[in-house]
């Protein structure tokens, strides 16, 4: 073999070592699992604008303008201190959207009670979606 062969082979070997390595790099991100699917939920910007726009426009304003079952959801603080006198306890449980009362109440079949908001049409999936992240993501006030 002379040495015009052996460059080129050396070449393709380099090459296709190259290209393993590239793609196994690849494939190692296939099974990333993205957590958040409605990316930068943040409390003030999307979470409260939801309590807002059902739990607190027109009538029936039981959880901004009260603490209806000791819940109350017109600030951050109030959202995170609001203790359900139906679950006893808290209504959310940061990182645990599934064991948050408050997830609970806003799904189809709630455990106690009546879905919420009472009375009115429920929240869209697209809303309850954005709960869910925002309290398994740790439910922060950011």
């Amino acid at each position: 073999m002379n040495g015009i062969s052996r460059l080129i082979l050396k070449s393709g070997l380099t090459v296709f070592v190259f290209i393993i390595i590239i793609a196994a790099g690849c494939s190692s991100n296939n099974n990333i699992t993205n957590t958040n699917p409605v990316p930068d939920t943040y409390y003030g910007h999307h979470i409260q604008v939801i309590f807002n726009q059902t739990c607190g426009s027109g009538s029936g304003n039981c959880h901004i303008n009260g603490s209806a079952y000791g819940v109350n959801l017109s600030s951050y603080n109030n959202v995170m201190n609001s203790f359900s006198s139906e679950y006893g306890k808290k209504v959310i449980i940061p990182g645990n959207a599934t064991g948050s009362p408050l997830y609970d109440k806003i799904g189809p079949n709630p455990r106690h009670g009546y879905r919420m908001p009472w009375g009115r049409s429920p929240l869209s999936a697209a809303q309850i979606d954005t709960i869910r992240v925002w309290i398994n993501n740790g439910a922060t006030d950011k």
